[in-house]
């Protein structure tokens, strides 16, 4: 369950960008002959849902509908007396108790669609069989088409809104991990001024992993407990602002940042602004002072998860970066005096230029 409040607010996030979001789509959905278009919301897949009508479950499940024309329908498997809220903080045509969510849907769509119809799915591979199999026998199995690859081509193309929230969460990020206490010796001291910096400052939503002693482990955990400090040590703090997923990573030395860290930072915001359109794999030039690179990912949204791995060291991009998309770089190196691990924020260049980035 989240447990940040969660609102709608129309100055960051105008009724008329998500009309135009779900005109872009169903322009699209005309484009190959869809009659409706379906997405999937849980709180481990918020993305899609969110992105067309601004709504972000605190727990539970549910299923916007989206036709040709209009807002689109939202099947929530939450009761009734939720509506109101729901209502107050996305804007949908009309809201439809679906306690079980796939029968629900099933006899949704055999009601408002002809018989054999042609529905798009997003994440179509990821959606419950609970609630799949009865669209499957309400449709057929043949009627279903999964339609990722047409909603990250139009998500990619971020609008001014997400751009602003993106940065927004990127700021509350930031400020974050500077407010780890200079003087901390456990991991808990570390987490828990991360997190209230971020939840006093807005945030929805805190996921926090951290290497208590970074020199000699470099895994990222989850930390249950508590774990003394090393000398040097990294935090991933993953934040959400109004729906907006960003991650951002620091390395901490006890007794101050090694001056080879300066141009490790400046190595990887000059990586980071060579991303561009149809390019997922940052230009990654010699690193100062010997280093080596360790590892590196390039994460997106580009499915029904906030974030998703598009690039990495071990693995050839899943789709060429398309211009406008917002995206986070995150890099690890084995520096001559020791692991140092960050990441930079961006939006997408246009071909053969340069990327934005979040922060400022």
């Amino acid at each position: 369950m989240r447990r940040g409040l969660i609102s709608w607010s129309r100055d960051e996030v105008p009724q008329a960008v998500l009309e135009a979001r779900v005109g872009r789509l169903q322009q699209a959905m005309r484009g190959q002959g869809l009659d409706a278009v379906l997405a999937y919301t849980s709180f481990a897949q918020p993305a899609p849902v969110q992105w067309l009508t601004h709504f972000v479950p605190y727990w539970s499940e549910g299923l916007a509908v989206v036709f040709a024309q209009g807002a689109p329908a939202l099947l929530a498997a939450l009761t009734a007396r939720v509506h109101p809220w729901i209502r107050e903080v996305s804007h949908v045509a009309e809201v439809v108790s679906a306690p079980r969510l796939g029968e629900s849907a099933a006899a949704f769509l055999r009601e408002r669609l002809a018989a054999k119809p042609k529905v798009g799915v997003i994440g179509l591979d990821g959606l419950p069989w609970s609630v799949g199999e009865p669209l499957i026998h309400a449709v057929g199995a043949e009627s279903l088409v999964d339609v990722t690859a047409l909603y990250a081509d139009l998500r990619q193309q971020a609008d001014s809104a997400e751009f602003d929230l993106a940065k927004r969460a990127s700021a509350i990020g930031e400020v974050a991990l500077r407010a780890i206490p200079a003087g901390a010796t456990r991991a808990s001291e570390v987490l828990a001024a991360v997190e209230a910096s971020a939840r006093r400052a807005g945030a929805e939503e805190v996921l926090l992993r951290i290497a208590p002693d970074f020199t000699r482990n470099a895994t990222l955990l989850r930390m249950e407990g508590d774990a003394p400090l090393g000398e040097r040590y990294a935090v991933e703090l993953s934040v959400a602002y109004k729906g907006s997923w960003v991650r951002v990573n620091r390395c901490v030395a006890l007794h101050g940042a090694p001056s080879s860290w300066q141009a490790a930072a400046q190595w990887l915001t000059k990586a980071a602004l060579s991303i561009s359109a149809g390019r997922s794999t940052p230009s990654f030039d010699a690193l100062p002072d010997g280093g080596k690179l360790s590892a590196w990912t390039l994460e997106s949204c580009v499915g029904v998860h906030p974030l998703s791995v598009v690039a990495a060291q071990d693995r050839p991009p899943v789709n060429a970066s398309s211009e406008g998309g917002v995206a986070v770089l995150t890099v690890e190196l084995a520096l001559p005096d020791g692991p140092w691990r960050d990441s930079v924020g961006l939006v997408v260049g246009a071909a053969g230029g340069h990327a934005t980035l979040l922060a400022t």
